[in-house]
């Protein structure tokens, strides 16, 4: 563990997004419908991956209705974003994040935005993973 990366995160605060989260499978041919259901979210967190094989959305579970069906679904992800901005040429925040959480023996995603990190955990281990990572952090702030 950098010494940075620890200083960094007690200078950061820990929120707690409101809702559940879906991560689903799309065919890329369904990528307008599931950017205008997403748009409709007005402000919720959400993000839209395209590779080779699908398109990948994480959704609020509450948008899933006005969205195609998708090929494959996770549901009741619980969303923890590190609200500080981050350089780029910060080093290991993710690791860190990611081996408490392993320790703890809690699954996770992560989506990294251009200045913020932010990492998914089933929704039933959420009250777990603040546990093991609120010390971590300056403070967790945000709906439990």
């Amino acid at each position: 563990m950098s010494t940075d990366v620890a200083a960094l995160l007690a200078r950061t605060t820990l929120v707690v997004r409101s809702g559940r989260y879906a991560l689903g499978a799309w065919r890329h041919a369904e990528s307008p419908a599931v950017h205008a259901g997403m748009a409709r979210a007005d402000g919720e967190l959400g993000f839209v991956l395209f590779d080779d094989i699908e398109l990948t959305a994480l959704v609020p579970e509450d948008t899933l209705d006005e969205l195609p069906t998708p090929q494959k679904i996770e549901r009741d992800f619980a969303a923890l974003t590190l609200d500080t901005v981050m350089a780029w040429d910060i080093v290991g925040v993710l690791a860190h994040v990611t081996s408490i959480l392993a320790s703890a023996e809690i699954p996770l995603g992560a989506a990294t935005a251009y200045s913020r990190d932010h990492i998914l955990v089933p929704g039933a281990q959420l009250e777990r993973a603040l546990e093991v990572l609120g010390p971590h952090f300056e403070s967790v702030r945000g709906p439990a």
